[in-house]
């Protein structure tokens, strides 16, 4: 059972964040808890801590070791940036490794090559108070693209049962870059994340959540149907 959601359906469905995006796979469940946090599984038993799913950002793993969960709230990604989504629901443990008993989720973002040029973001609302994204692409010679970006966002605090503010409004904010470099049937890549933010789950005392990541991937296509990839 396997899904695919296409850049255009992210961008038609005016998703703000990428469990919004998530959204779209008829084969995850997906819940809101609070402000900042989500609960995403496949297969039922859906919570904040589901720890059975295997989600990666460009072939990187993104679970946290504390309880093999994922941190939503530190998973953000420039959507207009994304190339697809790849949903695989069922036990894949066996194919893809730990954390695959009940699914994969893959996030592809695009080659630098196809994010050339200047895109600015804003918006501002009751619930999303702010959101902006600046990115630049540029290309150093033929073979050779690069893009960088900054992006940061103000979320508003969620309503209790009883019509009372829950005071788990938050913010973050982010930046990194992403370089191409494709010399004949190579591909060599190589990108970077760093976060900062303030989520604040249960209304009484802020997260200070900041991190960030490097990936270099090497990938040489031998024919149509095979290739070779090294990543770290």
């Amino acid at each position: 059972a396997s899904q695919v959601i296409s850049a255009e359906e992210i961008h038609r469905a005016g998703a703000t964040s990428l469990p919004e995006a998530l959204r779209l796979a008829p084969n995850l469940q997906v819940a809101q808890a609070n402000s900042s946090q989500w609960a995403i599984s496949a297969r039922g038993f859906n919570n904040i801590l589901a720890n059975k799913l295997l989600v990666m950002i460009d072939g990187r793993s993104v679970y946290t070791p504390l309880y093999g969960g994922v941190f939503w709230d530190a998973q953000d990604v420039v959507l207009d940036d994304i190339d697809r989504i790849e949903v695989v629901s069922g036990p894949g443990g066996a194919l893809w490794g730990a954390n695959a008993v009940n699914g994969v989720i893959n996030v592809v973002t695009r080659n630098s090559a196809q994010t050339q040029g200047l895109l600015a973001q804003a918006a501002a609302g009751s619930e999303l108070r702010s959101l902006g994204t600046l990115r630049y692409g540029g290309e150093l010679n033929e073979d050779l693209h690069y893009r960088v970006y900054a992006k940061g966002f103000e979320r508003d605090a969620t309503v209790n049962v009883d019509g009372g503010n829950a005071n788990d409004d938050w913010h973050m904010g982010q930046g990194g870059f992403r370089l191409d470099w494709q010399p004949g049937a190579d591909l060599l890549t190589l990108q970077a994340d760093l976060y900062q933010g303030r989520p604040n789950p249960d209304g009484t005392t802020a997260i200070d959540a900041s991190g960030g990541n490097l990936l270099g991937r090497w990938q040489r296509t031998l024919s149509a149907s095979a290739d070779l990839q090294l990543q770290m």
